[in-house]
């Protein structure tokens, strides 16, 4: 869908979430950021596991997800679609690409998601092959975040060891290979061929028109086979997330950091 012009009336100020908003935007976006990052490394290598398991989510909201999302608006935008660019999305503000709920149920219940609009008909050399490409930026992005950990590893390691600080190098070891693993996480999840995931639309762009139209029809289906892929075959005891997901992104992390 395209960007709409409407007329918005006065906003009443009797809803909390109007009165927040103010603090997405920069400079305040930045320091909630920052102070959000420095909290989720402090989490991270908490003793505590009721805190623990906050870290790596708070990384994935300020640092993750804003990425990924920053990468599909990016390639849109150099593709001739200008509405993540009227949604505000062409920005490192982390807080301007994330949605309240998605970001809610991330944080406390660790499944969460964000997006950026797009308008697919507005996208060059054609919708099918132009969304495809808007929608590989996002795991790419992840797999570059994931590379730039092992090689701050690689890079701080040699320096920690000179300096014989086992407890920081721990430190740091643990919140890398752990951040990176979750990238990739993302990488392998995000590229599952199914609606509303990048991989269907990766997918249909890869496949001859008449053979992407048929898929298209699956559409409609989306919904319902997320549900089957992700919640109903791993209660009924079928390994599919580990198989697809969390086995291919640990190979891959131990490959980086050079554990293999």
């Amino acid at each position: 869908m395209g960007p709409r012009y409407r007329y918005d009336p006065p906003r009443s100020h009797s809803n909390w979430l109007e009165r927040l908003a103010p603090l997405k935007e920069p400079p305040q976006a930045y320091l909630i950021a920052l102070m959000g990052i420095v909290l989720g490394i402090y989490f991270s290598t908490s003793s505590n596991p009721n805190l623990r398991q906050f870290g790596p989510r708070l990384l994935i909201l300020l640092i993750a997800f804003p990425l990924h999302e920053l990468a599909h608006a990016l390639v849109a935008d150099r593709l001739g679609d200008l509405t993540p660019r009227y949604n505000g999305r062409i920005t490192l503000n982390p807080l301007a690409q994330l949605n309240f709920i998605g970001s809610f149920l991330m944080l406390f219940i660790g499944l969460g998601w964000a997006y950026v609009p797009i308008n697919p008909s507005a996208l060059r050399p054609n919708p099918r092959v132009g969304h495809m490409f808007v929608a590989i930026a996002g795991p790419v992005a992840n797999l570059c975040l994931a590379i730039i950990c092992a090689i701050l590893w690689h890079a701080l390691n040699p320096v920690l060891q000179t300096f014989n600080s086992i407890s920081l190098a721990n430190h740091t070891f643990n919140i890398l290979t752990q951040f990176a693993l979750i990238n990739m996480a993302l990488l392998f999840f995000n590229l599952v061929p199914i609606v509303p995931l990048d991989g269907f639309f990766v997918l249909k762009g890869l496949l001859p028109y008449p053979l992407a139209y048929q898929l298209e029809a699956l559409q409609r289906y989306g919904f319902l086979i997320f549900l089957l892929f992700f919640f109903i075959l791993p209660l009924i005891g079928l390994p599919i997330l580990d198989v697809l997901i969390f086995r291919p992104a640990a190979l891959v992390t131990r490959l980086l950091f050079g554990l293999l």
